[in-house]
C-alpha cells in the first residue's frame, strides 16, 4: 500500500455477515477479528447480500439488494460512501466465477468506470472446490484472477489447483464449539419436537445448504442402508430450504424413513448448533466440493466423528473418516471436476462409528485439527493482513 494515514479502508465483499450461510461466517469472523484488533490500522466495514443486519457488530455492515448474475451494481456507492475519497482495500471473499464482469466487455459503464478510477487495492479470499482439467484451475478463472492485487488460498489443496503459494483456513470458535453433555443435548431435541428420539437411538445428523453440490440423496440413502442393517438410526437434517434443488419432504418419504427424521431450517445461535452437533453420535459431510466446510469441523469440534468424501475440503480430516469416490465427472461452464460416491460405502464407514455396536469404532478419537482453532490461526491472519501495507 502507498503511504497513508490511518487507518486504512478496508471493506469486505461476501455474503452478509448476518446471514447463516458459510460465506457470510467467514467474513463475519474475519471481519470481527480484525476490528478488534486491529481498528487502529484498518477500518473496517463489510459489503454483502442475505442477510437482515445486526446491531452486534462494531462494524459498518452494508448491504447489497440485488446480486444479479453477480452483478453488484451497488458496490461503486457503497465504496464511496465508506472510503470518502481515501485509499482502500476491497477485499472480497467470493469465489472467482462471480467476477466474469471485472474484465468483460459486459461490464456495466459504471462499473467499468469506478474499477478504472477508484482508489483501491484489490485482495481476494476465494474458495476453490474442485479441480477444473489436467488439477488446474479453468482457464477463464485463472484470467480472472490476475486481477486482484493480492491472492489468498484456502487451502493446500486449492493452491495445487491455482499455482499460488500463499493458503490459510478460517476457523472453528471453540470458545463455542465444544462437545457437551450428549444424553442431555438429546433431551433438548425432544423438546424442540424429535419426541420419539431416544437415549439410545443412532443419531445421524446432517447440516448442509439445499443446492446442487450437496448430495441429499447421498445421505438419506446411507441412513436407510444403516437402518436395513440393523441399526436404530434416527437423522437430524438441519437446511436453509426444504424445496429447492432437493426436496426433503420427498427424498425422506421415498427412502422410508418417515417418523425418524426432523428437519431444521432455524436460523440457530452458535451455541444452540454446538449442542445439537454434541446430540449426535455421527454427522455425514455430503458436500460434492468444499473449500473448507464449517459443518464438518464444527461437529468434529463438538466431539462428534465425521464421515466424508476424500477430496478437496477434506485435507485436514483424519483418513479413518473419508470415503473414496468411485469415479468422477465435470460439470457447469468452468468444468468443475464432482466426486461420485457409493452409498454403501457410505454406510460402511458409518456402521464403524456406532456406538452401540458390539465392537465400537469410537475408541479412536478424531478431534477438530489444532490449526482450524481460531486460538492458533488468528495470528497467522493478522501477519497477513500486516503484510499488506508493506
Amino acid at each position: 500500500m502507498p503511504d497513508s494515514s490511518y487507518p486504512i479502508p478496508l471493506l469486505f465483499l461476501s455474503d452478509s455477515p448476518s446471514c447463516s450461510s458459510g460465506l457470510g461466517r467467514i467474513c463475519r469472523d474475519l471481519a470481527t477479528r480484525l476490528h478488534e484488533h486491529c481498528s487502529d490500522i484498518f477500518e473496517v466495514a463489510t459489503c454483502g447480500y442475505g442477510g437482515p443486519g445486526s446491531r452486534r457488530f462494531g462494524f459498518r455492515e452494508y448491504h447489497l439488494h440485488a446480486v444479479d448474475n453477480w452483478l453488484p451494481m451497488e458496490l461503486p456507492g457503497i465504496w464511496e460512501d465508506f472510503t470518502q475519497g481515501r485509499e482502500g482495500v476491497l477485499f472480497p471473499i467470493w469465489d472467482l466465477s462471480r467476477f466474469w464482469w471485472l474484465n468483460s466487455p459486459q461490464c456495466p459503464p459504471h462499473l467499468r468506470h469506478w474499477l478504472g478510477t477508484a482508489k483501491m487495492k484489490k485482495w481476494l479470499y476465494h474458495p476453490v472446490d474442485a479441480e477444473g482439467p489436467y488439477g488446474k484451475l479453468s482457464g477463464r478463472l485463472a484470467e480472472t484472477m490476475k486481477l486482484f492485487d493480492r491472492v489468498l488460498d484456502y487451502s493446500a489443496f486449492s493452491c495445487r489447483v491455482t499455482g499460488n503459494t500463499e493458503h490459510l483456513p478460517h476457523g472453528i470458535d471453540t470458545s463455542v464449539f465444544h462437545p457437551y453433555d450428549r444424553i442431555e443435548s438429546k433431551r433438548q431435541f425432544r423438546e424442540l419436537g424429535f419426541q420419539n428420539l431416544n437415549d439410545d437411538d443412532f443419531l445421524v445428523g446432517i447440516v448442509a445448504t439445499n443446492q446442487p453440490r450437496k448430495d441429499w440423496a447421498l445421505g438419506i440413502q446411507t441412513c436407510r442402508i444403516l437402518l436395513d442393517r440393523g441399526v436404530n438410526v434416527k437423522v437430524w437434517c438441519h437446511v436453509d430450504v426444504l424445496d429447492r434443488h432437493w426436496s426433503l419432504p420427498n427424498l425422506i418419504a421415498d427412502y422410508g424413513l418417515g417418523g425418524r427424521v426432523t428437519i431444521t431450517d432455524a436460523n440457530f445461535k452458535d451455541e444452540q448448533l454446538a449442542k445439537f452437533y454434541s446430540a449426535c453420535d455421527l454427522t455425514l459431510s455430503i458436500g460434492l466440493g468444499e473449500g473448507f466446510g464449517y459443518p464438518t469441523y464444527e461437529a468434529l469440534a463438538c466431539g462428534t466423528p465425521v464421515v466424508a468424501g476424500d477430496y478437496c475440503g477434506s485435507e485436514w480430516l483424519n483418513p479413518n473418516l473419508l470415503v473414496s469416490p468411485k469415479a468422477y465427472r465435470y460439470e457447469g461452464p468452468y468444468s468443475c471436476k464432482r466426486p461420485i460416491y457409493d452409498p454403501e460405502d457410505w454406510a460402511a464407514l458409518a456402521e464403524a462409528f456406532n456406538p452401540w455396536d458390539t465392537a465400537p469404532f469410537l475408541a479412536v478419537d478424531f478431534p477438530l485439527p489444532a490449526e482450524l482453532d481460531w486460538k492458533n490461526l488468528w495470528p497467522k491472519w493478522q501477519q497477513w493482513f500486516m503484510e499488506g501495507l508493506q
